[in-house]
Order: structure tokens, then sequence, then C-alpha cells
């Protein structure tokens, strides 16, 4: 039997094209193909009688090196042993290709689930001897089929289509028969109604043509690969954001659980929303306070959080007062406005316990209990073990353990052995994880079955102390913390206190900690969003002696040299540049005559300039001098702020001292002292090393991480790429398929506002974010700003309303519904202020997060009862005309 591959792909470069393949269970080979003109390119296998083929199309470089085609390997049986020649026109898949969008599962298996659709209109039967067989990709809605329509008597003659049917979703199949071996056919594929068979839409643009003269080999199969429908309006959806913490509903307990997210589905799906975003849903529980509410601080990237598990659907208790004493709980949280994170957990965790005591001499015995632990062991049992620990030592701070503070398996196991009421906390753990996995799952499927997907959200970050920086700490620079740099929402920059990855130890097995981690997302969420992608291309990273995130730096990044700062014309000795310039004029201005702050903090050089004393080096070390010495504390800030007076922060690399500019340097009291002259020379390099230096090497960065997390699962990926974004992230993140994000108060370029008509279609747009005021919040909290908005972008006339009057929140929905991005997602808070009754009364409490307080307290409610929610009929209504009209 010949196989004989065709593939149209016109090569840039002097790169060739070549096929990956294997038949059956052989090992893999790779074969170059020819071609004629550098844009046709064949190969011809023999292949021996295997039954199938596996292959994909690669690019191979003159060293070797291969880039290969986007997607899963190709699948081709050839269980017809009478074909002796198959014929095989094939497409190159393009990563960069936007519709590769409608192949993810939020696609696939949600909006447009391929579940149980069944072909009502089948008419393909097994036709013997010659045969061409044609194959589409493509995802419609389940009241919505493929067909076809050409040239061909077997195709309608133009006159009447075909229907194809589904070889496994989304990929749809015809074959009929041919006499001839010169094949000449046009047609092209149609939309049709699944009840009656008419046509609904026509793909546009020209016919698609197949010609062909092939060898009088008989029987023989000619097999054409197709994808992309045509579309004449693309596909556009809409979708709400909440976190999960948020809901709130008669079953739950002072927090919102993964089985609220069923009825959730309800609503969501009653108005015509096609997604839930949610934010992290790991486990926080490191020192069991309130500060553990922050959900980008896991011990975990791949434990659930287990406040998200409802305790009634674990199943009843033997104790006859269970039910009583639970239901009196549920009602005294339930009423509360905020959450109450360490009653919840103090409550919830009391009645976790009664039913593990209950159900553990069974539970490890279940099927479907001994698989999940089979197929999560790696990391489900460190993270039982750490949990257990955590509460044995009480402390997260695995570094101050007095034992096992260095992770070693064989260890724990022993521990395990010879401990047996270690080991029931460790299967306490594991108890809950197992239903934490349960209710999301069905939450999951629940959600599928009614053509929404959920959307997740993966930190960019670890925790410093948790369950992944204890069992690989290699995998991090532990003595670095992330953050972000200075931006409108927060001037001074963030510090998120996390370690940074160490992407070359992680490059070692081809980023295999990262695979691992998408392969579990893609468990539960069918799209996701990556939090802060421009850290793939390199992230804001403090050393952990400073602070502030002024006093950051990229990394990876390429430092200036001495010699590039002199020969700019800078003047002067380095170290007016390199440490912190402080006149006594800027002292008495922060501190007047009559504080004690100077005298303990400073002191005076020859020069008259006013230093640090010699034991506060960094601002570590004036942080904990005040922690000890608290009447200082109301000076904290202005402290901090004197010791990042500097242009250039220096760091030590292979026995020389570099230069970095620091960031915002402009806003510096050392920048405005300066002569204009070396004001211009400062402000050049400044610009030259955040917005040229680092183009092509931060955008090398990006390219060797992103291909393997994507390849990893199949879930729709959008990047939250806002910020000081590089020039090179929005080429990276169209060739790698990756949405952007555009909040229209956090535009991109410089404009005042994001237009959101002008939005790239492969986008996720949105008025606003967890991290940021609500559309009501930030309209009666930035009047001024509020005032330009209603002038020069809605066209408003007279006075600009003090409040956010319904009508200016619906104006402000339906500019995102209307515009061109493929998703437009709301906060919920905002889709309930185009109602006066049902908006809540107080607008700024409709904010989830402030990212200037580090410290800040993550316990928002939404304020109605999601069964209360389904019951609003009118403002239900008026939600879905607006989706119809905009996003039918």
């Amino acid at each position: 039997m010949i196989l004989q591959f065709h593939i149209h792909y016109k090569v840039q470069d002097s790169r060739k094209l070549a096929i990956q393949y294997a038949f059956g269970n052989q090992q893999y080979s790779t074969i170059h193909m020819q071609t004629y003109d550098g844009e046709n390119w064949f190969l011809s296998l023999n292949t021996n009688g295997a039954s199938g083929i596996i292959y994909k199309y690669i690019l191979v470089a003159d060293s070797g090196l291969s880039d290969p085609e986007w997607g899963a390997f190709r699948n081709l049986s050839l269980s017809d042993h009478d074909t002796r020649y198959y014929y095989i026109n094939d497409f190159w898949r393009s990563r960069e290709n936007v519709f590769n969008a409608f192949l993810s599962t939020a696609f696939t298996k949600a909006i447009f689930s391929g579940k149980d659709r069944k072909n009502t209109h089948k008419t393909n039967k097994k036709i013997e001897g010659n045969r061409l067989e044609i194959y589409m990709t493509a995802t419609l809605p389940q009241h919505l089929s493929l067909g076809i329509t050409g040239s061909h008597e077997a195709l309608g003659k133009w006159l009447k289509p075909v229907s194809m049917e589904v070889v496994e979703y989304p990929v749809w199949k015809i074959s009929i028969p041919l006499e001839n071996y010169d094949i000449n056919i046009q047609y092209k594929y149609v939309v049709l109604n699944t009840q009656n068979g008419d046509i609904t839409e026509w793909e546009v643009g020209e016919n698609r043509v197949f010609k062909k003269f092939l060898p009088e080999v008989k029987p023989f199969s000619c097999i054409i690969h197709d994808q992309d429908f045509r579309f004449g309006t693309p596909w556009k959806g809409a979708g709400v954001a909440i976190p999960i913490f948020s809901l709130r509903s008669g079953d739950g307990m002072g927090i919102g659980e993964f089985s609220d997210l069923i009825s959730f589905t309800d609503w969501a799906s009653s108005v015509g929303l096609k997604m839930i975003q949610v934010l992290p849903v790991n486990d926080t529980i490191a020192n069991k306070t309130w500060q553990d509410s922050y959900p980008y601080a896991a011990i975990s990237v791949f434990a659930l959080h287990p406040l998200y598990v409802n305790i009634e659907k674990i199943g009843p208790s033997k104790d006859k007062t269970f039910g009583k004493n639970l239901q009196k709980d549920k009602v005294a949280l339930n009423v509360l406005d905020q959450i109450d994170f360490e009653k919840v957990l103090e409550i919830k965790m009391k009645y976790f316990r009664i039913l593990y005591n209950e159900k553990k001499d069974t539970f490890f015995k279940e099927k479907e209990v001994v698989s999940f632990l089979k197929n999560n062991d790696s990391w489900l049992s460190p993270y039982a073990v750490f949990c257990a620990l955590r509460d044995k030592y009480q402390s997260c701070r695995f570094d101050e353990w007095p034992e096992f503070s260095n992770y070693e398996r064989q260890k724990t196991d022993e521990l395990l052995k010879q401990n047996p009421d270690f080991q029931d906390q460790v299967g306490f753990y594991t108890f809950i994880q197992y239903y934490a996995h349960i209710q999301l799952m069905e939450a999951r499927d629940y959600a599928r079955s009614k053509g929404v997907a959920l959307k997740g959200d993966l930190p960019i970050g670890i925790y410093r102390y948790s369950c992944d920086a204890w069992i690989a700490p290699h995998l991090y620079n532990m003595d670095e913390q992330a953050g972000a740099p200075p931006d409108d929402f927060a001037v001074l920059g963030q510090n998120w206190g996390f370690p940074t990855y160490n992407w070359a130890e992680m490059a070692k097995d081809d980023f295999n900690w990262w695979k691992n981690r998408m392969k579990k997302l893609n468990e539960y969420f069918d799209v996701l969003r990556i939090d802060h992608i421009l850290g793939f291309f390199r992230i804001w990273q403090i050393p952990t002696n400073q602070i502030s995130g002024t006093m950051g730096l990229f990394n990876p990044r390429l430092p200036l040299t001495r010699d590039e700062i002199t020969g700019s014309g800078l003047k002067g000795q380095i170290e007016r540049y390199t440490k912190p310039f402080i006149t006594e004029e800027l002292i008495s201005h922060y501190f007047g005559l009559h504080h004690k702050a100077p005298e303990t903090f400073f002191e005076k050089t020859n020069e008259g300039m006013m230093v640090f004393k010699a034991h506060f080096s960094d601002q570590t070390s004036i942080h904990q001098f005040i922690k000890q010495n608290p009447e200082y504390l109301d000076v904290e800030d202005i402290l901090l702020k004197l010791f990042s007076e500097v242009i250039f922060i220096e760091e030590h690399k292979d026995g020389q001292i570099l230069y970095n500019p620091r960031i915002t340097v402009h806003t510096t009291y050392s920048f405005q002292c300066l002569p204009d002259d070396q004001k211009r020379i400062v402000q050049n390099l400044y610009n030259h090393y955040y917005f040229e230096r680092h183009e092509d090497f931060w955008k090398n960065q990006a390219l060797r991480k992103l291909p393997a997390l994507l390849d990893a699962s199949n879930m729709l990926i959008c990047g939250e790429d806002l910020g000081m974004i590089p020039k090179s992230v929005p080429g990276v993140m169209q060739a790698m398929n990756i949405m952007s994000l555009e909040i229209q108060r956090m535009p991109k370029g410089n404009s005042k506002f994001g237009k959101t008509q002008e939005y790239p279609y492969f986008s996720v747009s949105s008025p606003s974010c967890h991290d940021m005021s609500t559309i009501r919040g930030w309209w009666e909290g930035d009047h001024e700003t509020a005032k330009e908005f209603y002038y020069n972008y809605m066209f408003g006339y007279g006075y600009t309303p003090m409040k956010a009057e319904p009508r200016i929140v619906q104006y402000i929905v339906e500019d995102h519904l209307s515009g061109p991005s493929m998703l437009a997602i709301f906060p919920l808070q905002d889709l309930v202020g185009i109602d006066t009754d049902l908006r809540r009364m107080d607008a700024f409490a409709e904010q989830i997060n402030e990212p200037s307080n580090p410290k800040h307290y993550w316990r928002f409610r939404f304020h109605m009862n999601i069964e209360d929610l389904l019951a609003q009929t009118k403002f239900n209504e008026q939600i879905k005309d607006m989706i119809k009209r905009y996003r039918p």
C-alpha cells in the first residue's frame, strides 16, 4: 500500500518541510519531503501492511532544529486493505491561526459541544472501489450541522447540499465514488439546520477547488483535509466574571463553593452568557488567618481550595445533631455582608473532620478514590504531608521547621509508616481534595452541558512558603521576589513577595512542571487567563532585602556597563547616581524641625549631604528597626521612599559592577536636581534601556518558554498583557495564538481610554476587573476623569452626572458588547449596575481588590443570592436582549 502526501506551504527561508510519522506502535521517524517550487511538497511511503499512521509536518533547518506545525499528531486509518494507493492532500496547521480557538475544549466540549451530537441527515455509505474522502474540521452550535455542495453529482451539483457525518467531533466527513483518475471538483461548505436540513449560511469567498491527475492504480482513495469554515461574520460571545468565594447562595456557608457554579451556570445560560470567569481556585491556607484570603498565594498550584467544598455534598453524617448544628452555622455565616475567612475556615474544618472520621475506614477502599490517589500521587502526597506538617508545627515556614525542612520523599514515607496519627492527618487532607475534585468536575460538566465554558486563572507566581517551594526549591529563585513596576493603580509598584522562576533549571526537563500544571487546570477549565503573561518575557524582580516595587529590576535583563554610562556624556562620580540623593532641604521637607527620625536614621557627610547610617543598608533593615520601634511607624513610607532616591541600581555580576536605570526615575528628587543637559542624558539612557535594548532578548525568552506550556493543554488561552508592555509582546502573543486583554481604563498606546470599536478580534474586552473599581466606583470616585469620558468618549450633553446612573453603566456595557472582540466579559457587579433596584447601594463596596495594598483582605461577597438573581425576570430579559442584539 502506497501513501502519497501533498501539502501546499510556501517556505519563506532555507528550511525544508518534513514529516514525522509512526506506523502503529513503532518509533517515530522523520523524513524530508520533496518540492519542485518551494511551495508544493510531496512524499511517498510504503505502509508495509500497517493499519494506520500518525504523523505531523515539521519545518527543519539546516542546523537540525525543527519547528512542528500546531496541534496534535494527525491520525489516519488504513484499515481498508483493498485500497492500494492513498493520495493525501493536507494543509499546514499554523499556530497563529485565530480559528484554532474554535478547536479548544472551550468550543468542542462546551460552547459548541459535540456531546451526543447526532447527524439526522446521514447519507454516506461505504463505497467500494475508487473514492474521494473530504474531511473538514469545524465546530458548530448543537442545532447546526455541516454540509457540502459542489460541482460533482454526489455533491448535489450546486443545487442541493449534502450533509456530512461526524467522524470524531469536530471532524466531519463525506465519501463520494470516483470513476476517473483526472479529478476536477469545485465545492463549498454550508451550515445546515439540523432539524430540516435547510442552509443557514454559506461560507464566503471563492469556491474551493481540487484538481489532480492520479496514477491508474485501482482501487485508490483520495483524501482531502480542510479546516476553517469561512464565516461571513465571526462568532462573538459574552461572559461574566466573579470569584468563586464571592458567590452567594442559600446552600452556602459564608463563602462561595464549587457547587454554586451549577446554579450560577443556570443564570448565565438563561441570559445568553457563554463563559464564567473565576479567580484562582487553589488552596491558600498557609497561616490560618484572614491573610490567607489572597487567591494568588496558593500553597499548591495543584490542590484545590478546601473552603470551596460543599459539606452536605460529601454525604450525611451519622451524628444526629450534625444537620441541626450545620444549619445553624450556615445561617450565621450566610447573613454576613463580607466573608469572615477565619470563622469559615474554623467551622468548615470542624465538619470536614467529623465526616472524615466517619468515612475513613471505607473511603480509601473505594474504586474511584483509589484511582484519584494514584493519578494525582506526584503532587497530592507531598501536599497532604505539607499540610499535616504545617499543622504539627503551626507554621507554613518550612525553613523554620525543626524536622523535614528539606523535603525528601523517602523520609516522609517513613514518617507515614511509623506514625499512624500523622498518617491519619495526611489522609484527612487527601479526603478533602478528593471531594473538591469531584465537586469542581461536576460543576464543569454541568456548565458544558449548558453550553457554558468555565474560565480559570493561572497566577504568575508561587507562594514563598508553599508546598511547591518546599519540594522543589531549585525551580525558583528563593532569594528574589516578584512584583510589578509602577502604574496608575500602584504608583510605587507592587511587591508580591513570591520567588521568581529559575527558568534555566525548568528548561532542563522541557518545562515539565509547567506542563503538569496546565494539564491539571485543563481538567477543570476550558478557558484560561494567564495572569501577568509579561512574566514569560521578563518578570519584575525585587531583592529580598528591599521592599518597594521601585527598587526592582526586570529579570532577565541586559544591564549597562560603566563605559556605556560615561560614554553617554553623564558627568560626575558614579556614586551621585547610585546612592540615595538626600539633601538637608529634602529632610526638612519631609520631617520638619521636630521629628526625631533624621537623628535616628541619617548622618551628615563632609559635603553637606545626608546619608543613611551604616546599619540601614537596605529597606528591609529600616522596616525591621521600625517593627521594634513602632514610634517611627508614621514615617516608614517616607524612609523607604528616600532610600529609593537613586538613578541607577547597581548589580555585581562576574566580577563586574553593572548598572540599571531605576524605574520611573523622572519622578525622583535625585533626577529633578540634575542640570537639564544631564537630565536629557539620563532620560535617553532610560528610554533605550526600557524600550529598545531588551526587545529581541525578551521576545526570545517568551518564544522559548511558551510553546511547551501551550501545547500541554487544549484550553483557549487569554494573556493578561497590561502595564508596561515590551513592543514584542503583541507579535509573540499573535504567533502563539494567545488572546489579548483589553481593559478600557488601561488602554494600550497613548489614548486616555480604550476604544472598544478598535479592539482586535482575537481579544477579551472588559470595562473593569478585580484589581480596579467597577464602572460605578470609577465614575463616582474620579469625577474629573468621568467628565472627560462623558464628553470626549460618550459625547454627552449638559452636566456630567455625579452618579453612574443605570443608563451610563448600560452605555459602557453595550459599547463593549458591540465591539469586535471575540469575547466581552463583565464583572457581575457591572451587569447589575444597569438596574437601579438590583445594584448595591455603595458603589465603592463593589471592588474586590486594592492592588496598592499588599495586605488587602479579599472578602467581597456578591450582595444577592444566585436564587434571587435567577428570579429577576425583568433584569434577566434586559441582559438577554442586549446580548442577542450584539452577539446573537
